[in-house]
Protein backbone atom coordinates (compact mmCIF):
# COMPACT_ATOMS: atom_id res chain seq x y z
CA UNK A 1 0.00 0.00 0.00
CA UNK A 2 3.06 2.17 0.48
CA UNK A 3 4.40 1.65 -3.08
CA UNK A 4 4.52 5.26 -5.25
CA UNK A 5 2.53 5.18 -8.04
CA UNK A 6 -0.17 3.20 -7.06
CA UNK A 7 -3.42 3.29 -6.50
CA UNK A 8 -6.40 1.55 -6.31
CA UNK A 9 -6.97 0.11 -9.78
CA UNK A 10 -3.16 -0.87 -9.30
CA UNK A 11 -3.71 -2.71 -6.51
CA UNK A 12 -6.53 -4.19 -7.79
CA UNK A 13 -4.42 -5.32 -10.65
CA UNK A 14 -1.11 -6.21 -9.58
CA UNK A 15 -1.42 -6.43 -6.28
CA UNK A 16 -1.60 -9.86 -5.54
CA UNK A 17 1.71 -10.49 -8.16
CA UNK A 18 3.72 -7.74 -6.30
CA UNK A 19 2.63 -10.13 -2.74
CA UNK A 20 3.69 -13.40 -4.73
CA UNK A 21 6.97 -11.85 -5.53
CA UNK A 22 7.34 -10.31 -1.96
CA UNK A 23 6.66 -13.14 -0.31
CA UNK A 24 8.73 -15.85 -2.08
CA UNK A 25 6.35 -17.90 -4.08
CA UNK A 26 9.76 -19.65 -5.81
CA UNK A 27 8.04 -22.86 -7.26
CA UNK A 28 5.71 -20.54 -9.33
CA UNK A 29 8.53 -18.07 -10.29
CA UNK A 30 10.93 -20.80 -11.32
CA UNK A 31 8.37 -22.48 -13.69
CA UNK A 32 8.65 -19.87 -16.40
CA UNK A 33 12.12 -19.94 -15.95
CA UNK A 34 13.11 -24.05 -16.43
CA UNK A 35 14.99 -25.33 -18.92
CA UNK A 36 13.72 -28.20 -21.26
CA UNK A 37 14.73 -30.33 -19.42
CA UNK A 38 14.23 -29.45 -15.98
CA UNK A 39 10.61 -28.84 -17.26
CA UNK A 40 9.88 -32.34 -17.25
CA UNK A 41 10.05 -32.20 -13.76
CA UNK A 42 6.76 -32.62 -11.73
CA UNK A 43 5.67 -29.48 -9.50
CA UNK A 44 3.52 -29.56 -6.70
CA UNK A 45 -0.36 -28.71 -6.89
CA UNK A 46 -0.15 -25.92 -4.66
CA UNK A 47 3.11 -24.25 -7.13
CA UNK A 48 1.18 -24.93 -10.39
CA UNK A 49 -1.76 -23.20 -9.18
CA UNK A 50 0.55 -20.42 -8.10
CA UNK A 51 2.10 -20.09 -11.07
CA UNK A 52 -1.71 -20.14 -13.01
CA UNK A 53 -3.39 -17.68 -10.86
CA UNK A 54 0.22 -15.35 -11.66
CA UNK A 55 -0.68 -16.07 -15.13
CA UNK A 56 -4.06 -15.65 -15.58
CA UNK A 57 -4.65 -12.87 -13.42
CA UNK A 58 -2.99 -10.84 -16.34
CA UNK A 59 -7.05 -11.14 -17.93
CA UNK A 60 -8.47 -8.88 -16.13
CA UNK A 61 -11.56 -7.57 -18.10
CA UNK A 62 -15.04 -6.09 -17.90
CA UNK A 63 -17.70 -8.39 -18.31
CA UNK A 64 -21.36 -8.31 -18.98
CA UNK A 65 -23.96 -10.52 -17.72
CA UNK A 66 -26.83 -11.60 -16.06
CA UNK A 67 -26.93 -12.51 -12.18
CA UNK A 68 -28.39 -15.98 -11.76
CA UNK A 69 -27.10 -16.43 -8.13
CA UNK A 70 -26.09 -14.47 -5.00
CA UNK A 71 -25.26 -15.49 -1.71
CA UNK A 72 -23.48 -13.57 1.29
CA UNK A 73 -21.18 -15.50 3.62
CA UNK A 74 -18.94 -13.50 6.06
CA UNK A 75 -16.99 -10.93 4.69
CA UNK A 76 -17.38 -11.78 0.97
CA UNK A 77 -20.83 -12.17 -1.67
CA UNK A 78 -20.74 -14.95 -4.36
CA UNK A 79 -22.70 -14.95 -6.82
CA UNK A 80 -22.94 -16.40 -10.72
CA UNK A 81 -23.10 -14.29 -14.18
CA UNK A 82 -24.86 -15.47 -17.25
CA UNK A 83 -24.93 -15.33 -20.90
CA UNK A 84 -28.20 -14.05 -21.66
CA UNK A 85 -27.59 -15.47 -25.38
CA UNK A 86 -26.68 -18.71 -24.34
CA UNK A 87 -25.55 -21.06 -21.51
CA UNK A 88 -22.48 -19.69 -20.30
CA UNK A 89 -22.47 -19.07 -16.46
CA UNK A 90 -19.16 -17.83 -14.55
CA UNK A 91 -18.50 -17.96 -10.64
CA UNK A 92 -17.71 -14.65 -9.26
CA UNK A 93 -16.92 -13.42 -5.82
CA UNK A 94 -16.49 -9.93 -4.41
CA UNK A 95 -15.55 -8.55 -1.07
CA UNK A 96 -18.19 -7.42 0.96
CA UNK A 97 -15.93 -3.57 1.41
CA UNK A 98 -15.86 -3.47 -2.42
CA UNK A 99 -19.44 -4.78 -2.74
CA UNK A 100 -20.73 -1.79 -0.13
CA UNK A 101 -18.54 0.09 -2.37
CA UNK A 102 -20.18 -0.14 -5.42
CA UNK A 103 -23.81 0.36 -4.36
CA UNK A 104 -25.66 -2.27 -6.11
CA UNK A 105 -27.44 -4.49 -4.10
CA UNK A 106 -27.82 -7.86 -6.81
CA UNK A 107 -31.12 -9.14 -7.55
CA UNK A 108 -31.92 -12.38 -9.58
CA UNK A 109 -31.97 -11.26 -13.33
CA UNK A 110 -30.05 -8.06 -12.73
CA UNK A 111 -27.70 -6.93 -15.55
CA UNK A 112 -24.49 -5.84 -14.33
CA UNK A 113 -20.70 -5.50 -15.84
CA UNK A 114 -18.39 -6.62 -13.51
CA UNK A 115 -14.29 -5.85 -13.48
CA UNK A 116 -11.87 -7.98 -12.18
CA UNK A 117 -9.89 -11.11 -13.04
CA UNK A 118 -10.06 -15.05 -12.94
CA UNK A 119 -8.67 -17.11 -10.12
CA UNK A 120 -8.26 -20.75 -8.80
CA UNK A 121 -9.16 -21.27 -5.26
CA UNK A 122 -6.12 -24.01 -4.28
CA UNK A 123 -7.89 -25.85 -1.24
CA UNK A 124 -11.13 -26.57 -4.12
CA UNK A 125 -9.30 -25.98 -7.39
CA UNK A 126 -12.52 -23.87 -8.79
CA UNK A 127 -12.31 -21.71 -11.01
CA UNK A 128 -13.82 -17.89 -9.79
CA UNK A 129 -13.94 -14.51 -11.72
CA UNK A 130 -12.60 -12.16 -8.21
CA UNK A 131 -14.70 -8.86 -8.86
CA UNK A 132 -13.11 -5.45 -7.55
CA UNK A 133 -16.33 -3.49 -9.21
CA UNK A 134 -20.22 -4.12 -10.17
CA UNK A 135 -22.22 -1.61 -11.72
CA UNK A 136 -25.77 -1.47 -13.67
CA UNK A 137 -26.58 -1.68 -17.17
CA UNK A 138 -29.21 0.08 -18.99
CA UNK A 139 -30.52 3.25 -18.30
CA UNK A 140 -33.78 1.59 -16.71
CA UNK A 141 -32.27 -0.34 -14.10
CA UNK A 142 -29.69 3.09 -13.09
CA UNK A 143 -33.09 4.61 -13.03
CA UNK A 144 -34.75 2.35 -10.48
CA UNK A 145 -31.77 2.53 -8.09
CA UNK A 146 -31.47 5.99 -8.84
CA UNK A 147 -35.47 6.60 -7.60
CA UNK A 148 -34.86 4.03 -4.62
CA UNK A 149 -31.74 4.71 -2.71
CA UNK A 150 -32.79 8.68 -3.53
CA UNK A 151 -36.17 7.83 -1.37
CA UNK A 152 -34.02 5.93 1.10
CA UNK A 153 -31.73 8.79 2.04
CA UNK A 154 -34.78 11.32 1.58
CA UNK A 155 -36.57 9.21 3.99
CA UNK A 156 -33.58 9.52 6.28
CA UNK A 157 -34.07 13.31 6.25
CA UNK A 158 -30.28 13.31 4.43
CA UNK A 159 -31.48 15.84 1.90
CA UNK A 160 -33.29 18.27 4.41
CA UNK A 161 -32.35 22.23 4.40
CA UNK A 162 -31.90 22.19 8.10
CA UNK A 163 -29.12 19.66 7.90
CA UNK A 164 -26.64 21.90 5.42
CA UNK A 165 -23.79 24.06 6.52
CA UNK A 166 -23.56 26.94 5.63
CA UNK A 167 -21.35 28.53 3.32
CA UNK A 168 -18.88 31.32 4.97
CA UNK A 169 -18.84 34.68 3.81
CA UNK A 170 -16.02 35.92 2.35
CA UNK A 171 -13.71 32.01 1.89
CA UNK A 172 -9.79 31.72 0.74
CA UNK A 173 -9.09 28.38 0.81
CA UNK A 174 -10.65 26.20 -1.32
CA UNK A 175 -10.68 22.31 -1.44
CA UNK A 176 -11.30 21.38 -5.29
CA UNK A 177 -12.01 18.29 -6.26
CA UNK A 178 -12.10 16.95 -10.26
CA UNK A 179 -10.56 15.46 -12.92
CA UNK A 180 -7.19 17.67 -13.91
CA UNK A 181 -7.98 17.03 -17.58
CA UNK A 182 -10.24 18.41 -19.25
CA UNK A 183 -12.18 21.83 -19.79
CA UNK A 184 -13.90 21.81 -16.50
CA UNK A 185 -10.22 22.83 -14.48
CA UNK A 186 -10.18 25.38 -16.55
CA UNK A 187 -13.32 26.93 -16.40
CA UNK A 188 -13.12 26.98 -13.19
CA UNK A 189 -9.92 28.95 -12.46
CA UNK A 190 -10.93 31.62 -15.99
CA UNK A 191 -14.53 32.08 -13.88
CA UNK A 192 -13.28 32.31 -10.41
CA UNK A 193 -12.51 36.02 -8.71
CA UNK A 194 -9.02 37.34 -7.89
CA UNK A 195 -10.03 37.79 -4.52
CA UNK A 196 -7.06 35.89 -2.92
CA UNK A 197 -8.05 32.42 -3.19
CA UNK A 198 -6.02 29.42 -2.03
CA UNK A 199 -6.69 26.81 -3.80
CA UNK A 200 -5.64 23.08 -3.03
CA UNK A 201 -6.74 20.79 -4.99
CA UNK A 202 -6.84 16.86 -5.71
CA UNK A 203 -6.70 14.82 -9.19
CA UNK A 204 -9.93 12.46 -9.20
CA UNK A 205 -11.57 10.06 -12.00
CA UNK A 206 -14.99 11.44 -12.46
CA UNK A 207 -16.52 9.46 -14.93
CA UNK A 208 -18.33 6.34 -14.17
CA UNK A 209 -18.64 3.62 -11.79
CA UNK A 210 -14.54 3.82 -11.32
CA UNK A 211 -14.71 6.98 -9.79
CA UNK A 212 -15.89 5.94 -6.74
CA UNK A 213 -13.18 4.95 -5.20
CA UNK A 214 -11.32 8.37 -6.13
CA UNK A 215 -13.59 10.46 -5.37
CA UNK A 216 -14.27 8.83 -1.81
CA UNK A 217 -10.30 8.91 -1.28
CA UNK A 218 -9.98 12.62 -2.36
CA UNK A 219 -12.68 13.80 0.36
CA UNK A 220 -10.76 11.52 2.74
CA UNK A 221 -7.67 13.41 2.30
CA UNK A 222 -9.68 17.04 2.82
CA UNK A 223 -11.06 15.48 6.16
CA UNK A 224 -8.32 17.26 8.35
CA UNK A 225 -7.14 20.10 5.93
CA UNK A 226 -7.42 23.61 7.04
CA UNK A 227 -9.82 24.26 4.30
CA UNK A 228 -12.78 26.77 4.50
CA UNK A 229 -15.21 25.11 1.57
CA UNK A 230 -14.94 22.07 -0.20
CA UNK A 231 -15.75 21.83 -3.74
CA UNK A 232 -16.28 19.21 -6.03
CA UNK A 233 -17.30 19.38 -9.90
CA UNK A 234 -17.59 17.74 -12.90
CA UNK A 235 -19.08 18.58 -16.78
CA UNK A 236 -22.77 17.35 -17.54
CA UNK A 237 -23.10 13.56 -18.21
CA UNK A 238 -26.07 11.45 -19.20
CA UNK A 239 -27.50 9.12 -15.25
CA UNK A 240 -24.79 6.43 -16.88
CA UNK A 241 -21.73 8.26 -16.32
CA UNK A 242 -22.85 9.98 -13.13
CA UNK A 243 -22.92 6.55 -11.80
CA UNK A 244 -20.13 7.46 -9.00
CA UNK A 245 -22.43 10.32 -7.74
CA UNK A 246 -25.38 8.15 -6.88
CA UNK A 247 -23.14 6.31 -4.91
CA UNK A 248 -24.45 5.22 -1.45
CA UNK A 249 -21.24 5.10 0.28
CA UNK A 250 -20.01 8.46 -1.49
CA UNK A 251 -23.34 10.01 -0.60
CA UNK A 252 -22.70 9.77 3.13
CA UNK A 253 -19.75 10.77 3.11
CA UNK A 254 -20.57 14.51 1.19
CA UNK A 255 -23.23 15.07 3.83
CA UNK A 256 -21.62 14.33 7.00
CA UNK A 257 -17.82 15.80 5.97
CA UNK A 258 -16.84 18.61 8.45
CA UNK A 259 -16.57 21.16 6.28
CA UNK A 260 -19.33 23.22 4.15
CA UNK A 261 -19.54 21.30 0.55
CA UNK A 262 -20.49 23.14 -2.70
CA UNK A 263 -21.11 20.32 -5.81
CA UNK A 264 -20.97 21.57 -9.24
CA UNK A 265 -22.00 18.60 -11.31
CA UNK A 266 -23.81 18.61 -14.64
CA UNK A 267 -26.27 16.95 -15.72
CA UNK A 268 -29.00 16.18 -18.36
CA UNK A 269 -32.26 15.59 -16.65
CA UNK A 270 -31.82 13.54 -12.25
CA UNK A 271 -29.84 15.86 -10.37
CA UNK A 272 -27.06 13.65 -8.76
CA UNK A 273 -27.64 12.21 -5.43
CA UNK A 274 -24.51 13.87 -4.41
CA UNK A 275 -25.67 17.45 -5.00
CA UNK A 276 -28.63 16.76 -3.19
CA UNK A 277 -26.58 16.14 -0.23
CA UNK A 278 -24.23 18.87 -0.83
CA UNK A 279 -24.35 21.91 1.57
CA UNK A 280 -24.56 24.03 -1.97
CA UNK A 281 -25.95 22.69 -5.24
CA UNK A 282 -25.24 24.44 -8.76
CA UNK A 283 -25.84 23.18 -11.93
CA UNK A 284 -22.63 23.89 -13.20
CA UNK A 285 -18.75 24.31 -12.22
CA UNK A 286 -19.00 27.71 -13.24
CA UNK A 287 -22.14 28.35 -11.34
CA UNK A 288 -19.67 27.19 -8.39
CA UNK A 289 -17.32 30.27 -8.82
CA UNK A 290 -20.70 32.57 -8.41
CA UNK A 291 -21.24 31.27 -5.09
CA UNK A 292 -17.74 31.63 -4.41
CA UNK A 293 -17.37 34.90 -5.30
CA UNK A 294 -20.61 35.88 -4.26
CA UNK A 295 -19.77 38.11 -0.93
CA UNK A 296 -16.75 38.94 -2.32
CA UNK A 297 -18.26 40.92 -4.44
CA UNK A 298 -21.16 41.89 -2.78
CA UNK A 299 -18.70 43.49 -0.34
CA UNK A 300 -17.42 45.24 -3.06
CA UNK A 301 -20.53 46.37 -4.70
CA UNK A 302 -21.44 48.07 -0.88
CA UNK A 303 -18.11 49.61 -0.21
CA UNK A 304 -18.97 51.22 -3.74
CA UNK A 305 -22.23 52.00 -2.89
CA UNK A 306 -21.31 53.31 1.07
CA UNK A 307 -18.75 55.42 -0.54
CA UNK A 308 -21.35 57.34 -3.04
CA UNK A 309 -23.57 57.50 -0.29
CA UNK A 310 -20.82 59.16 1.80
CA UNK A 311 -20.09 61.84 -0.75
CA UNK A 312 -23.68 62.46 -1.29
CA UNK A 313 -24.81 62.94 1.92
CA UNK A 314 -21.71 65.31 2.64
CA UNK A 315 -22.06 67.22 -0.16
CA UNK A 316 -26.46 67.15 0.90
CA UNK A 317 -25.47 68.77 4.09
CA UNK A 318 -23.23 71.37 2.68
CA UNK A 319 -26.33 72.28 0.77
CA UNK A 320 -28.50 72.07 3.40
CA UNK A 321 -26.47 74.32 5.59
CA UNK A 322 -24.81 77.14 3.43
CA UNK A 323 -26.16 79.52 4.97
CA UNK A 324 -24.87 78.18 8.05
CA UNK A 325 -21.59 77.61 6.90
CA UNK A 326 -21.64 81.40 5.03
CA UNK A 327 -22.03 82.81 8.78
CA UNK A 328 -18.85 80.97 9.73
CA UNK A 329 -17.15 81.98 6.61
CA UNK A 330 -17.75 85.82 7.58
CA UNK A 331 -17.43 85.19 11.28
CA UNK A 332 -14.27 84.20 10.41
CA UNK A 333 -13.23 86.94 8.28
CA UNK A 334 -13.97 89.38 11.03
CA UNK A 335 -12.34 87.52 13.83
CA UNK A 336 -8.81 87.65 11.40
CA UNK A 337 -9.74 91.60 10.66
CA UNK A 338 -9.92 92.04 14.29
CA UNK A 339 -6.63 90.14 14.69
CA UNK A 340 -4.92 92.25 11.87
CA UNK A 341 -5.98 95.36 13.47
CA UNK A 342 -5.23 94.23 17.21
CA UNK A 343 -1.45 93.19 15.15
CA UNK A 344 -1.06 96.56 13.40
CA UNK A 345 -2.02 98.35 16.49
CA UNK A 346 0.83 96.56 18.42
CA UNK A 347 3.22 97.08 15.96
CA UNK A 348 2.81 100.81 15.58
CA UNK A 349 3.00 100.49 19.70
CA UNK A 350 6.39 98.65 19.49
CA UNK A 351 7.62 101.06 17.13
CA UNK A 352 6.72 104.04 19.68
CA UNK A 353 8.39 102.65 22.14
CA UNK A 354 11.79 101.61 20.27
CA UNK A 355 12.00 105.45 19.58
CA UNK A 356 10.98 106.95 23.24
CA UNK A 357 13.99 103.94 24.05
CA UNK A 358 16.53 105.58 21.84
CA UNK A 359 16.02 108.88 23.58
CA UNK A 360 16.28 107.90 26.74
CA UNK A 361 20.01 105.89 25.66
CA UNK A 362 21.17 109.30 23.67
CA UNK A 363 20.16 111.18 27.37
CA UNK A 364 22.03 108.63 29.32
CA UNK A 365 25.01 108.98 27.16
CA UNK A 366 25.14 112.39 27.37
CA UNK A 367 25.00 111.61 31.13
CA UNK A 368 27.60 109.53 31.33
CA UNK A 369 29.95 111.69 29.70
CA UNK A 370 29.99 114.00 32.64
CA UNK A 371 29.93 110.98 35.47
CA UNK A 372 33.99 110.44 35.32
CA UNK A 373 34.73 113.71 36.64
CA UNK A 374 32.00 113.70 39.56
CA UNK A 375 32.99 110.33 39.70
CA UNK A 376 36.46 110.78 40.83
CA UNK A 377 35.96 113.57 43.19
CA UNK A 378 33.91 111.11 45.42
CA UNK A 379 36.08 108.57 44.87
CA UNK A 380 39.22 110.45 46.42
CA UNK A 381 36.79 111.35 49.26
CA UNK A 382 35.95 108.37 50.16
CA UNK A 383 40.01 107.22 49.76
CA UNK A 384 40.82 110.16 52.63
CA UNK A 385 37.72 109.40 54.98
CA UNK A 386 38.98 105.58 54.61
CA UNK A 387 42.25 106.44 55.76
CA UNK A 388 40.92 108.08 58.56
CA UNK A 389 38.73 105.23 60.04
CA UNK A 390 41.87 103.10 59.29
CA UNK A 391 43.95 105.09 61.55
CA UNK A 392 41.57 104.84 64.29
CA UNK A 393 41.04 101.26 64.35
CA UNK A 394 44.15 100.79 64.51
CA UNK A 395 44.82 103.43 67.58
CA UNK A 396 42.03 100.97 69.19
CA UNK A 397 43.63 97.61 68.49
CA UNK A 398 46.64 98.88 69.85
CA UNK A 399 45.25 100.26 73.13
CA UNK A 400 43.75 96.95 73.55
CA UNK A 401 46.48 94.55 72.44
CA UNK A 402 47.39 91.89 75.24
CA UNK A 403 50.95 92.08 74.85
CA UNK A 404 50.85 95.57 75.48
CA UNK A 405 49.08 95.03 79.05
CA UNK A 406 51.87 92.31 79.52
CA UNK A 407 54.70 94.94 79.03
CA UNK A 408 53.02 96.94 81.67
CA UNK A 409 53.08 94.28 84.40
CA UNK A 410 50.22 92.14 83.57
CA UNK A 411 50.09 88.50 83.08
CA UNK A 412 47.67 86.33 81.78
CA UNK A 413 47.15 82.69 83.80
CA UNK A 414 45.46 80.06 82.54
CA UNK A 415 44.70 76.06 83.19
CA UNK A 416 43.97 73.21 80.93
CA UNK A 417 43.44 76.10 78.17
CA UNK A 418 41.02 77.92 79.86
CA UNK A 419 42.24 81.76 81.24
CA UNK A 420 41.60 81.85 84.97
CA UNK A 421 39.37 84.79 85.16
CA UNK A 422 38.42 83.78 88.99
CA UNK A 423 39.44 81.70 92.05
CA UNK A 424 36.76 79.85 91.61
CA UNK A 425 38.05 78.26 88.94
CA UNK A 426 41.06 76.79 90.70
CA UNK A 427 41.86 74.57 93.39
CA UNK A 428 44.75 73.97 96.19
CA UNK A 429 48.26 71.92 94.40
CA UNK A 430 46.44 72.90 90.95
CA UNK A 431 48.90 73.72 88.14
CA UNK A 432 48.58 76.64 86.72
CA UNK A 433 50.34 78.82 83.27
CA UNK A 434 51.05 82.10 83.70
CA UNK A 435 52.29 84.36 80.56
CA UNK A 436 54.24 87.29 80.86
CA UNK A 437 55.66 89.80 78.08
CA UNK A 438 58.75 87.67 77.57
CA UNK A 439 57.71 84.51 77.99
CA UNK A 440 55.57 82.17 80.26
CA UNK A 441 56.20 79.55 83.53
CA UNK A 442 53.92 77.03 85.51
CA UNK A 443 53.20 77.45 89.01
CA UNK A 444 51.25 75.73 91.89
CA UNK A 445 48.61 77.17 93.83
CA UNK A 446 49.31 77.47 97.71
CA UNK A 447 47.13 79.56 98.95
CA UNK A 448 43.81 80.99 98.03
CA UNK A 449 42.79 84.25 99.12
CA UNK A 450 38.91 85.42 98.54
CA UNK A 451 37.41 88.88 98.47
Amino acid sequence: MAIKGIRDRKYARYGEEILTLINGDDDAKSFTNLSDDQANKPLSVSAYLNFLNQQIRKYRARIQGEISSVKVKDNVVYFSLKDSEDEGVINCLIWKRDYELSGIDLEIGMEVIIEGFPDVYKPSGSLAFKTSLIELVGEGALKKAYDQLKKQLDAEGLFLEERKKEIPDFPQKIGLITSETGAVIHDFQINLGRYGFNIKFMDSRVEGQLAIRDLISAIDYFSDKDIDVLVIIRGGGSLESLQAFNNETLVRRIANFNKPVICGIGHEKDVPLASLAADKMTSTPTAVTHVLNASWQKAIHELKFNKEKMFSVFSDILLNNREVVDNYFKTIEINFESIFEKFDQAEESLKQSIISLGFRIVELGKKLAEYPTIFLTNINRGISQAKQKISSLENLLLAHNPERQLKLGYSIVSSGGAIIKSVNQIKINQSVEVVVANGSFESEVKKINKK
